[in-house]
């Protein structure tokens, strides 16, 4: 039998390993073995082995030939990969191995740890990313052969940075609800019954973009970044906005917050998305021209069931057209504010109202 031997960090695993893994079985007709490394306690953010593993088992289950080993993790030490491969030659005796690398690691081979031994006890794969220049001399030098297929850019150190959630659902959850990575940072900004609002409407926005085939990857980051200003006392909010956004002091403190929100994101979290910074930016008030994210933001903050009032006939139009479910959400805004005698005092809500609702 054919043993493919897939060996890193996985802190967390993402669809990029997913799909490396996808193409390595198809191609080479075997079984894909996940050797996951022992916790890097120099790494920042790294979680505990217990946690890694149970975030693999949720990505690879109901795949047909995946399994995983923990021959690394069970260790004293971190076995180097010439190592772990002599551990899995010993126990596959009879089978042909394979060893599973991205191009990047490919270039760089010749620097790890005893690399011939590994190619004389293994076939060496790698996958190509056609726009990186390739090693030749290592390919040559110790056998290599390309595995081709789609490119998905993901990263763990991404993820753990909430600069991406190129993750499976099933992984998400799992970081959402044992604290993991970015959780825990933006829980050192916000008060507990704030964090929860957030993640409701994270992950609603979630369940929205993947209905209307947008971006969820950008509109989960959005939405639960999007109250992430609310941390700001009122003192402090005033000394910022003053300091980076003088043109709005003008609109009521309720709104600080949203703009806030932008610069913490930009200056604490190093995300310069334009669109998410935008859609975070104008959560609350809204403004003329909202593109899809802005929209679809704001309608899942403003229709969160956590809020504690029926807003179901709000989530279906906004499940069935986001566009035309947008305009009933702020429609129901205004009529909110109305019934409230609550005037617009602000000329970004203003402009939204005349704008969408003419």
């Amino acid at each position: 039998m054919n043993r493919i031997i897939f060996c890193g960090g996985f802190d967390p695993i993402h669809i990029g390993h997913l799909n490396m893994a996808v193409q390595a079985r198809f191609a080479l007709q075997g079984e894909v073995i996940f050797v996951p490394a022992k916790i890097a306690v120099w790494k920042a953010n790294s979680v505990s082995a217990e946690h890694k593993l149970a975030m693999i088992k949720l990505a690879i289950r109901g795949q047909k030939d995946f399994a995983i080993d923990t021959y690394e993790i069970d260790q004293e030490f971190q076995p180097r990969s010439f190592q772990t491969v002599a551990y899995l030659k010993n126990k596959y005796p009879n089978d042909k191995l394979y060893f599973l690398i991205g191009q990047d690691q490919a270039n760089s081979f010749h620097l790890w740890a005893k690399p011939e031994l590994i190619a004389k006890d293994t076939q060496i794969v790698y996958y190509k990313r056609p726009k990186f220049i390739l090693n030749k001399d290592n390919v040559e030098r110790f056998n290599m052969i390309a595995l081709e297929g789609p490119v998905v850019d993901a990263s763990s150190s991404e993820v753990r940075e909430l600069h991406s959630v190129c993750v499976k659902e099933e992984v998400l959850r799992y970081i959402e609800d044992n604290n993991l990575y970015f959780i825990e940072k933006i829980k050192g900004y916000i008060k507990a019954s704030r964090y929860r609002h957030s993640l409701s409407v994270a992950r609603h926005a979630y369940h929205l973009a993947k209905l209307h085939n947008l971006d969820v990857q950008k509109a989960y980051i959005a939405a639960i970044l999007h109250d992430i200003g609310k941390g700001i006392n009122a003192e402090d909010s005033l000394v910022l906005m003053k300091q980076f956004y003088p043109q709005y002091l003008g609109i009521g403190s309720y709104s600080y917050h949203q703009f806030l929100g932008e610069l913490i994101v930009k200056r604490d979290f190093l995300i310069l998305d334009e669109e998410i910074l935008n859609a975070i930016k104008y959560h609350t008030t809204g403004k003329p021209k909202m593109n899809w994210l802005e929209k679809l933001v704001y309608v899942a903050d403003k229709i969160d069931p956590s809020r504690g009032y029926d807003s179901s006939e709000l989530i279906k139009a906004v499940e069935e057209d986001l566009d035309k479910g947008f305009v009933k959400v702020l429609k129901a805004n205004q009529e909110y504010l109305n019934k409230k005698s609550e005037k617009v005092d602000n000329p970004l809500t203003e402009e939204c109202f005349k704008y969408y609702l003419k």
